[in-house]
């Protein structure tokens, strides 16, 4: 068997699907099926059934954690040895913390290891969960909790808290006046947007669809787009629009009738021992004190600082 055998077995799994694990690999289904095949003569054994749902047989489902152990061994190798030799480090982040979280650390920790290779991605939280689970990282941030069972073991570094703040147009906030009660903002406020910030949506934001006059979901840019103009109001992240309000772009309206909201985020280890490695270890200290710098809230787990 080989690693790309292995890979293979393991994406059919996670996709349920021959085509879909294609796509993923970037490879034709032909040669899914050939891998798959090749491993399954090796072993000596059917590891899954075919048909319009691929599952596991017996042997595969014994097969698989194993195949998964070797997959990481092997992965968790290079990246070590890719380390040593020419200094390089993968970090991933939420794409609404890429701005106001890892932008400035990032920029800092390249100007004083300007020989080391930092590759930063950004995405949502299922995307950062399975570059996690394919050991592509050296540290992410991620929502929390977190409620992949694929990391089921996964332990927080710090954890990230900020608020959450209920967003209107300059003019559509004057028509509103101040002090406003939930009634008085849906009354005036066409649209009611929620937004992509949680794996599950906090009941207090799910039960205002309900009450508004019409209700969306959508990502950040057409939400405020439509926010701006004055179409809707929307809860967005207050790390990331303090300087509009501040500016007076946005108004915070602050409903006396709604308790605070707030997002949690948390910044994670891509495998256990990579805070061992100096640089690793340094970008995580950027990070957590960028989250207090910008007004988090922060807790650090890290053994010794809690």
């Amino acid at each position: 068997m080989d690693f790309d055998q292995l890979r293979t077995f393991d994406r059919v799994v996670r996709d349920g699907s021959f085509t879909k694990a294609a796509a993923r690999l970037d490879v034709t289904q032909a040669t899914v099926s050939m891998r798959i095949r090749a491993l399954e003569t090796t072993l000596g054994a059917s590891l899954l059934t075919r048909g319009r749902n691929v599952a596991l047989t017996e042997a595969g489902a014994t097969f698989l954690p194993l195949a998964r152990r070797m997959l990481a061994t092997r992965i968790e190798g290079e990246h070590a040895l890719r380390g040593v030799d020419r200094g390089r480090l993968a970090v991933a982040t939420l794409r609404s913390l890429v701005e106001p979280l890892v932008a400035e650390p990032a920029a800092d920790f390249v100007a004083d290891h300007p020989l080391v290779e930092l590759d930063v991605e950004e995405g949502n939280h299922r995307m950062i969960a399975e570059w996690l689970h394919d050991r592509r990282l050296d540290l992410a941030v991620m929502g929390w909790p977190n409620l992949d069972p694929l990391l089921d073991t996964l332990s927080p570094l710090a954890i990230f808290r900020e608020r959450v703040i209920l967003a209107a147009a300059p003019a559509l906030a004057e028509r509103i006046g101040p002090d406003p009660t939930l009634e008085r903002i849906f009354a005036a406020a066409p649209q009611f947007l929620t937004f992509f910030w949680w794996q599950v949506m906090p009941a207090p934001i799910a039960a205002l669809r309900f009450r508004a006059r019409a209700s969306s979901q959508m990502p950040y840019a057409p939400g405020r787009a439509l926010i701006d103009r004055g179409l809707a109001v929307g809860h967005l992240l207050e790390t990331s629009v303090r300087g509009d309000v501040a500016r007076g772009e946005l108004v915070d309206l602050a409903p006396v009738d709604m308790p605070a909201v707030t997002r949690d985020s948390a910044l994670v280890a891509g495998s256990a021992g990579v805070l061992g490695r100096p640089l690793v270890a340094d970008l995580a200290d950027r990070l957590i004190r960028s989250a207090a710098e910008i007004g988090m809230a922060v807790t650090d787990l890290r053994e010794g600082r809690g």
